[in-house]
């Protein structure tokens, strides 16, 4: 099993994997094609992180697992909103025109959040001061891969580019059945958060200055 940097030809792979095997949230709920535009928003920033396993045995070198986040969590957002605001817009509102349903989930729960993003200027540089914070944003594995290595390989892979990155924490989100996961392999369990949907989700953080990959 092999982990590398993903590129433009993977996100077609990453985003089936990603609506199929993690649908959790909002974007998922939009379908693989908006997916596939906010994986290859990782791919084209220097503050994100788009990493794929694969095997090399297998005819095709098939994408069997992926991992998207950041290095510095603000930084991207900034650089997400600055080059990739328009397109994602249009591409979310294509997709809810199609989902009523999902639509209507999105006005009643979300809608006012994400006006109030959108009306930031584009391209700002209001960073806040302080260590860069990593985030994990999203992995899925294949139901077949499960249980041999790829979760964790792309996880340590992604905690090594943030270490070299400079980012002093990593966090994510992950519920329950995720959690014991990643506290096998390290990270310490937070406090509990829910989302807008009314899930119930532990945030995970891990200190690279002590516990990042050598």
């Amino acid at each position: 099993m092999v982990v590398r940097s993903a590129t433009s030809a993977d996100v077609r792979a990453m985003s089936r994997l990603h609506v199929e095997h993690l649908p959790v949230g909002l974007f998922p709920a939009l379908g693989a094609r908006f997916v596939a535009r906010w994986h290859q928003a990782h791919i084209d920033s220097s503050h994100g992180v788009a990493l794929v396993s694969y095997h090399p045995g297998e005819d095709g070198h098939p994408v069997t697992g992926f991992l998207v986040g950041s290095v510095d969590r603000a930084s991207f957002r900034i650089d997400l909103l600055g080059r990739h605001r328009r397109d994602l817009l249009l591409h979310s509102a294509g997709a809810l025109l199609l989902r009523p349903r999902v639509l209507a989930r999105f006005l009643r729960t979300r809608s006012s959040a994400y006006l109030r993003r959108l009306r930031r200027r584009p391209g700002g540089t209001d960073r806040p001061p302080g260590p860069a914070v990593a985030e994990l944003t999203a992995i899925a594995v294949a139901p077949a891969r499960h249980r041999r290595g790829a979760g964790r390989a792309l996880t340590e892979e992604f905690l090594r580019a943030c270490a070299r990155a400079g980012a002093t924490r990593a966090e994510l989100v992950a519920d329950d059945d995720a959690g014991g996961f990643y506290e096998r392999i390290g990270w310490r369990c937070g406090r509990s958060a829910t989302t807008r949907d009314g899930a119930s989700l532990r945030r995970f953080s891990i200190d690279l200055r002590d516990e990042g990959p050598r």
